[in-house]
C-alpha cells in the first residue's frame, strides 16, 4: 500500500511567496540622472520604481556628504578647512576617517612617481583651473614659486591617543584630490547598491564608470573608450565589463588655447606644466579609486607607466601623442 505524503504550507507562507514573486517581477532596468556640483551621475539598475526613488535619495545624500569632504572650491568643506588651516601655519589638523583614507591613497601614488603629488593645488590655481577659472599660461617665476609649495613628503597621517586621525604637516601646503576623488565616491556608491541588495547596475559618474552584474539582456555591460581625437568614430573600442571599473584621463576634458597651443588641466607636479606624454589613458580595475589615480598616473607617465611593476591593474590603454594605442593586460590581476 502506497503511503500518501501531504505537504502542509501555511497560508501566510504561500501568500509571502506570491508577494515576493510579484515584487521581483516588477523589477526592471531603470536609468536615472543626478546632477550635483556640476558633475553628471547616470545610474542604471535592475530595481522597482519605488526603490529607485529611495536609491536616488540615498545616493544624492552620500554624494552631498562626500562633496562636503572633498570639494576644494567649497571653503566650508573638510578639504577647504584643511587648506585654510595649513596656510595659517597649523601643523596638526584633526581629520575624518574618509579624509585619512584619501590622504593615504594620495601619498601612496605620490611616492610612485614625481609627476603625481597631492599638494598640487597651487599649480591648479595658478593655471586657472581652480575656482576662478581664469586660464592663462603663467610665467616661469610664478611656476617656480608654486613648485616651492608642493611637497607630499611633508605630509603624514597619525592616530593620536584618543584614536583620532591627525594630519601632520612640516610646511604649509594645499591639497586637491581631483585626480581620484570621483573614484573614491564611486566606491562609496557601490556600498549603497549593496545595502539595497542590487546585483545588476551601471554607474557613470562624470565619465568614471563601474559595472556590476549584467545588463538587461543578461550579458556583460559594454563600456566605450572614447576616441580622444576622432569624435566621428566616437570610441577607440568597446569593453565588456562585469564587476569592473573603467576610468579614462585625457587632455580633451578641460583645456584652453593660447597662442595656438592647447594647455590641459593634468599638470606634472615635478615641472609645473601640463604633460604631453600621452593624450589619453584608460585603466580597467576592480576598485574605482585606484583606477582613477592610476589613469592620471598613466596619462602623466605615458608608456613609461608600463615599466613600473608597482602599478596593479587588469588592463591599461594609453594613446600616445603620435596617436599610437598601447595595451597591456594582466591576466593574473
Amino acid at each position: 500500500m502506497k503511503k500518501k505524503i501531504y505537504l502542509s504550507i501555511p497560508i501566510i507562507a504561500v501568500a509571502l511567496i506570491i508577494a515576493i514573486s510579484f515584487y521581483r517581477s516588477r523589477d526592471k532596468y531603470i536609468t536615472s540622472t543626478i546632477v550635483i556640483s556640476d558633475t553628471i551621475l547616470n545610474i542604471t539598475a535592475q530595481i522597482s520604481d519605488r526603490n529607485m526613488k529611495k536609491l536616488v535619495g540615498s545616493i544624492t545624500n552620500e554624494i552631498n556628504r562626500m562633496d562636503n569632504i572633498l570639494n576644494p572650491y567649497n571653503t566650508s568643506s573638510e578639504i577647504g578647512r584643511i587648506n585654510k588651516e595649513s596656510l595659517s601655519g597649523k601643523t596638526e589638523i584633526e581629520i575624518s576617517e574618509d579624509m585619512a583614507h584619501i590622504f593615504e591613497t594620495g601619498i601612496k601614488y605620490s611616492k610612485l612617481t614625481p609627476s603625481f603629488d597631492i599638494s598640487i593645488r597651487p599649480l591648479i590655481e595658478l593655471w586657472g583651473f581652480g575656482i576662478k577659472e581664469n586660464q592663462t599660461v603663467p610665467s616661469k617665476k610664478e611656476i617656480d614659486n608654486a613648485l616651492a609649495n608642493i611637497d607630499y613628503s611633508a605630509v603624514s597621517i597619525i592616530t593620536n591617543d584618543d584614536n583620532k586621525k591627525i594630519l601632520k604637516l612640516s610646511k604649509p601646503l594645499t591639497f586637491d584630490f581631483g585626480s581620484y576623488g570621483k573614484g573614491y565616491i564611486i566606491e562609496k556608491l557601490k556600498n549603497i547598491f549593496a545595502e539595497y541588495n542590487i546585483k545588476n547596475y551601471l554607474i557613470d559618474y562624470g565619465g568614471d564608470t563601474y559595472a556590476n552584474g549584467v545588463n538587461k539582456r543578461g550579458k556583460p555591460w559594454v563600456i566605450a573608450i572614447r576616441n580622444p581625437r576622432n569624435d566621428a568614430d566616437g570610441y577607440l573600442g568597446l569593453l565588456e565589463s562585469t564587476n569592473y571599473t573603467i576610468v579614462t584621463s585625457g587632455d580633451y576634458e578641460r583645456y584652453f588655447t593660447q597662442d595656438g597651443t592647447n594647455y590641459h588641466h593634468i599638470i606634472d607636479a615635478s615641472i609645473g606644466y601640463p604633460t604631453y606624454n600621452s593624450i589619453s589613458a584608460t585603466i580597467v580595475h576592480t576598485n574605482a579609486e585606484e583606477a582613477d589615480a592610476l589613469s592620471t598616473t598613466a596619462f602623466l607617465m605615458g608608456t613609461n607607466f608600463f615599466t613600473n611593476g608597482a602599478f596593479k591593474y587588469k588592463e591599461a590603454y594609453i594613446v600616445t601623442t603620435e596617436g599610437e594605442l598601447f595595451i597591456v593586460t594582466n591576466e593574473n590581476f
